[in-house]
């Protein structure tokens, strides 16, 4: 991935990108540190890393990717090659060495992280080279460090968003999967190609945990499209920051909760606070939702359809169907 006002050496273009940049060096608005030329404007956090002879992955790489990226702020992961047995690049981190975690909202740098540092956490497994010149390593292999790192079910929120947002497709992502060590890739059979946010993904990576029947994106005809319906008649809806911070959503939402209710549903809505900051209380109460049994009762009129959106359809067998209770068909997405 390249990022604005840093360039490799070696990916200097001939021509007018040559000249640019020789100018800039030239009138004091670029210096070069190690293998790169770093203009004014780059991003402060990122040319910070480059400075230590290290590159992001994880969850900072797949933030400036613009993926979701779960709330988990313990360390900067980065990652470099070996370069052989006793041997160091040239300005290499040391192991005590803390950054600023790169993390990005609506494209931007997130301002209150801006005086944190984290310590570096180095990703494995190690290779004889860099992989390219571009400053941000590609999405496949920042998936592939996350996948080996993470909990699955936030590597499951890095896959499914970098699936909504068409950064790859399904079949590239079960590619990924497919070279992973037996346990992650076991787990990450389950991502799908229709979860609308990183809440979403999370709760219903619970829900298929505890086995109890969930789908994703299904259209209620005649109100619209809901995020997870549990069960027969439980809707959850997961409230994302980006798209619920408005007040006409905060009005569209409550006008859609009234028409579920009145079809029967029973609707619960998460915040993105209780799903990833408070989700130990989130899941009792949750838990104790279930046990009440009303996700079991059928809506009015019985519109459900059992064979729309089967949970394991999109994750294992690569179906692109999206869940529908009635005969309409689906809208798009929110």
């Amino acid at each position: 991935m390249q990022i604005t006002g840093v360039t490799h050496h070696r990916a200097v273009q001939p021509g007018d990108h040559a000249k640019h940049l020789a100018a800039a060096l030239d009138g004091g608005t670029a210096q070069r540190i190690g293998p790169w030329v770093i203009e004014d404007g780059a991003p402060a956090d990122l040319v910070a890393l480059l400075t230590m002879g290290v590159r992001p992955t994880c969850l900072d790489a797949a933030s400036l990717h613009g993926l979701w990226v779960p709330p988990r702020l313990e360390s900067v992961h980065v990652f470099r090659p070996r370069m052989g047995r006793g041997t160091r690049l040239p300005d290499a981190a040391p192991p005590a060495a803390t950054a600023i975690p790169l993390r990005r909202r609506q494209g931007q740098p997130v301002p209150k992280l801006q005086e944190k540092q984290m310590p570096l956490l180095f990703h494995g497994p190690a290779a004889r080279a860099w992989p390219g010149t571009d400053p941000v390593p590609s999405l496949p292999l920042v998936l592939d460090h996350a996948a080996r790192c993470l909990p699955s079910v936030e590597a499951a929120i890095l896959f499914e968003s970098a699936i909504e947002r068409r950064r790859l497709t399904l079949h590239d992502a079960r590619r990924i999967v497919a070279g992973l060590p037996h346990t992650p890739r076991r787990t990450l059979a389950r991502i799908r190609h229709d979860a609308g946010s990183g809440t979403e993904t999370r709760v219903r990576w619970w829900c298929e945990a505890q086995r109890i029947p969930v789908r994703s994106q299904v259209v209620v005809p005649g109100v619209a499209r809901v995020d997870l319906l549990v069960g027969e008649s439980w809707i959850i809806e997961c409230d994302s920051r980006e798209f619920h911070d408005s007040e006409d959503a905060y009005e569209c939402d409550r006008a859609r909760d009234l028409a579920l209710r009145s079809r029967g549903y029973v609707v619960t809505r998460l915040t993105w606070k209780q799903v990833f900051l408070e989700w130990a209380e989130t899941e009792v109460m949750l838990r104790t939702v279930l046990r009440h049994g009303d996700h079991r009762r059928c809506p009015a009129g019985g519109l459900t359809d059992p064979r729309a959106g089967h949970p394991g359809r999109g994750a294992a067998g690569g179906r692109d169907v999206t869940a529908q209770i009635g005969p309409e068909t689906a809208g798009p997405a929110r």
